[in-house]
C-alpha cells in the first residue's frame, strides 16, 4: 500500500496510527513519530503513545500548525511538517 501524505490530503489531522514529522522550533531538529496505543509504544522504533505528553500535544494538529508540549525542562514548540498514514 502506498503511503499518502498531506500533499494530497491537506485536511488530515494527527490521529492514532499517523506518522508525524515534526520540527523543534527552538533548535531546528526534525524527527518522525508514529502515534500508537500505550501498549505499542516503543521510542527506539519511533512509536510514541497518544497518552504521552508529545502524543497528546500532537493529536488533532494539521500540517503547518504548532504544538506546544510541556516537557520537564519547560515548554517546547514543534511545527507539524508532514502527516502520513501507512
Amino acid at each position: 500500500m502506498q503511503q499518502k501524505t498531506h500533499r494530497a490530503y491537506l485536511n488530515w489531522k494527527v490521529s492514532v496510527l499517523s506518522t508525524v514529522k515534526i520540527k523543534n522550533k527552538k533548535n531546528g531538529m526534525q524527527v518522525s513519530y508514529m502515534l500508537v496505543s500505550e501498549e505499542e509504544a516503543d521510542l527506539k522504533a519511533g512509536k510514541i503513545s497518544v497518552k504521552s505528553p508529545i502524543g497528546k500535544g500532537l493529536l488533532g494538529k494539521k500540517v503547518g500548525e504548532t504544538a506546544e508540549i510541556q516537557a520537564p525542562a519547560g515548554k517546547v514548540e514543534f511545527e507539524i511538517l508532514d502527516i502520513s498514514l501507512s
